[in-house]
């Protein structure tokens, strides 16, 4: 256990420490904090009711939610990839660290470091829209959940795989199909274009935010039938899923990697 916390403290700091990290999403979060505060200059029909107070919390984290994993899983695309390439992880094979421990651990630390912007950003706009009276103090809870909801699953969904595709593939390649990926395979509408942005496979939390928030609106690419909460937990467990599944990927091919070696 001191190996997986000492591996995934050192990842999370190495993480958070670098200078393009915290300028691209300062970049980012303030253009949604400027959006999001915006409208309630113009006056009371922006405060938002306690019957309404899940919806919009859904709503804002969801939003949130389009472009900061993108961005998560660009930045974690070379955690992985950077030991083997300084050398780190021969070292690494020298200690009693377990292969699982490293790959679990490493992947822990990427997650709360990719998180961790997010999660600041909620919160203080939060606190911000409340302290204005643009929402009850009852707005934070909901806030939170849809954190845990949609915003946690979709990025411990893309840290798996930028951690797992970049071993096999040259980074930029990743980064560029990625980002592809994220639109085509979560934001285009099926009915305009071939996707799978409305199977259980969505990574961007459209299933939680219908089915947990009771949130519905065009810009999600609206649907024929609403997705329902049960609907949403299986989204969650396919998510849970295919995260074993990269991460399993990624063990077998590092053991295959070390037999070769």
């Amino acid at each position: 256990m001191s190996q997986f916390l000492g591996v995934a403290r050192h990842e999370f700091s190495m993480s958070i420490r670098r200078p393009g990290f915290w300028i691209a999403y300062t970049l980012l979060c303030l253009f949604y904090v400027v959006t999001s505060l915006t409208p309630s200059l113009d006056g009371s029909e922006d405060l938002i009711p306690p019957e309404q107070i899940w919806p919009e919390a859904g709503h804002v984290v969801f939003m949130y939610n389009i472009f900061l994993p993108l961005l998560a899983g660009i930045l974690a695309a070379d955690r992985l990839q950077r030991d083997f390439r300084t050398g780190v992880r021969e070292l690494q094979q020298s200690t009693p660290l377990s292969r699982p421990v490293y790959i679990l651990a490493k992947y822990l630390g990427v997650l709360l470091s990719v998180l961790l912007p997010m999660f600041l950003l909620v919160v203080v706009v939060g606190a911000l829209v409340v302290t204005k009276g643009i929402a009850p103090p009852g707005f934070l809870w909901p806030l939170l959940l849809a954190f845990l909801t949609i915003a946690v699953p979709s990025h411990a969904f893309v840290v798996a795989f930028s951690l797992a595709c970049p071993l096999v593939m040259p980074l930029r390649v990743y980064q560029v199909l990625f980002t592809g990926y994220w639109f085509w395979g979560n934001l285009l509408s099926s009915q305009a274009f071939p996707t799978i942005s409305d199977t259980v496979l969505n990574a961007v939390g459209q299933y939680p935010l219908q089915g947990f928030f009771g949130m519905y609106f065009d810009s999600t690419h609206g649907v024929d039938d609403h997705f329902t909460a049960p609907q949403a937990v299986v989204n969650l467990i396919v998510l849970a899923v295919c995260i074993a599944i990269a991460l399993f990927a990624l063990d077998r091919y590092l053991r295959w990697q070390e037999r070769r070696a």
